[in-house]
């Protein structure tokens, strides 16, 4: 807990942190595109089985002719499948209205590696940024819209271009500039830290010292030292964090149970809902757009109620608003006319997600905070690992026939409020400071119990 106070001094959010900000989350908004994309690329434009002897699609064979969507059986007839050329998805591209096609394996290999990759990323850097801002700033890595923006720009984008393949390229182009960061974006100063690496460390100290122009404490390399050495008093056999630990004691067990089983229904939600856009009234694009624009209000606020009611009771809120929404569209889709429902199907289910959205982001700085730092990836992997699982679920969920809503949404507002009850167990993690070992203690109020430390960072700022 020494390096947090180390932050304090150099400047917890500074000319330093922004850089961070910038090559470490602007990323994520790729991330959200990369990962939404089949809810374009996967959806089924209109499509006519004509006969092969048709001599052109014209007003006998009209493409608002619904007879011509059923294709014949017999083998004495053939049939050509002609696709709406409004847009081009990979059921089009791939002719998957058959059951099979020429290069879909292909693309269903890119598209694990790109979810390998994405899930892989979305692992590391969340936990890795916060570790370079001050207690007060650490909200700011949760509610900066960046998941969302990628989500409205990839709306836009997709209505400019809507072709799945020219996505997945404009994709690919816009993470180059980001590899820039290589060059100067630093190892985490807490890992470095445990690591007993303190010269590297200090390195850290130095560069984010130089760019916020704030001197350092003078003993900066024996507090990292301090953390060095609890670390290695601690792990005396010499073995490495292994999954194990973040389930080994009840008072961690039992906080990492409920993180991924609330991760696992917030993904279920979110993905289901994100997913179902077609499913939902109106033009597939904007409903698109306005799934993603609904959480930046949500996701700003996300930082003052962090800061104000703390991470438990923000995402206790937003998991009571989901909770209603979702009910709400079992309650209309059950008792109000399809002429009727539509719009107000649509507003709710946006709620609903915005919900899960402000839910999500308070409990990303939850998970994150509750582990030390030599288990926060494992912490946060073992999280990310259950939504991906959640995920997985969604399609099933939402998949009902005839388009019925009521019972994915009965489970939706079900899982919401079981996450709700569940939440208000956990131990909230507002003003704490970052542990960095197994064995790291805080006071009552959060202050890291060594005098000496806080005076040395009086001095400094004076």
């Amino acid at each position: 807990m020494h390096t947090d106070d180390i932050i304090e001094a150099v400047g917890g959010m500074s000319r330093f942190q922004i850089l961070m900000v910038v090559f470490i989350l602007g990323p994520k908004m790729l991330m959200g595109w990369g990962m939404l994309i089949m809810s374009f690329a996967a959806t089924t434009p209109d499509w006519w089985c004509l006969p092969a002897t048709a001599p052109s699609v014209d007003e006998t064979y009209g493409m608002n002719n619904v007879t011509f969507k059923l294709c014949p059986t017999s083998d004495n007839i053939t049939c050509q499948v002609v696709y709406s050329q409004d847009k081009n998805t990979i059921v089009s591209g791939f002719n998957l209205v058959a059951a099979f096609s020429v290069n879909w394996q292909m693309f269903t290999v890119l598209r694990f590696l790109i979810g390998m990759m994405t899930g892989s990323l979305l692992v590391g850097c969340y936990p890795y940024l916060i570790e370079f801002l001050g207690r007060k700033f650490r909200p700011l890595a949760s509610a900066i819209p960046v998941w969302v923006t990628g989500l409205c720009a990839f709306a836009l984008s997709s209505w400019l271009r809507p072709d799945w393949s020219h996505q997945h390229i404009i994709l690919a182009a816009l993470h180059l500039p980001f590899f820039a960061g290589w060059f100067f974006v630093p190892e985490s100063l807490h890992w470095l830290a445990v690591k007993g690496r303190t010269d590297e460390a200090e390195k850290v100290v130095d560069q984010m010292s130089r760019y916020n122009k704030r001197e350092k404490p003078t003993n900066t390399l024996q507090l990292l030292k301090q953390v060095a050495e609890e670390e290695k008093s601690l792990r005396s056999s010499g073995s490495k964090y292994t999954y194990l630990d973040i389930y080994r004691g009840w008072s961690i067990c039992w906080k990492s149970l409920i993180i991924q089983f609330v991760w696992a229904c917030l993904s279920l939600v979110y993905y289901g809902i994100s997913f179902g856009a077609g499913r939902l009234a109106g033009n597939l694009y904007l409903n698109i757009f306005l799934l993603g624009v609904v959480e930046v209000p949500t996701t700003v606020l996300t930082f003052f109620t962090n800061n104000k009611f703390g991470r438990k009771w923000t995402a206790v809120g937003f998991f009571a608003v989901a909770t209603s929404a979702a009910f709400g569209v079992a309650i209309i889709a059950k008792t109000v006319s399809k002429d009727e429902q539509g719009v107000i199907i649509n507003v709710l289910a946006l709620v609903t997600k915005l919900g899960a959205g402000g839910a999500w982001a308070a409990y990303g700085l939850l998970a994150s905070e509750t582990y030390p730092t030599v288990i926060r990836n494992l912490g946060y992997g073992a999280a990310n690992t259950a939504a991906r699982l959640g995920g997985m679920i969604a399609p099933y969920v939402f998949a009902g026939g005839d388009g019925d809503l009521v019972v994915p949404f009965v489970i939706v507002g079900s899982t919401m409020a079981v996450c709700g009850v569940l939440s208000v167990v956990m131990k909230d993690t507002k003003d704490q400071p970052l542990a960095d070992t197994m064995g790291g203690q805080v006071n009552t109020n959060g202050d890291v119990m060594m005098v000496a430390i806080q005076e040395d960072i009086e001095n400094t700022e004076l």
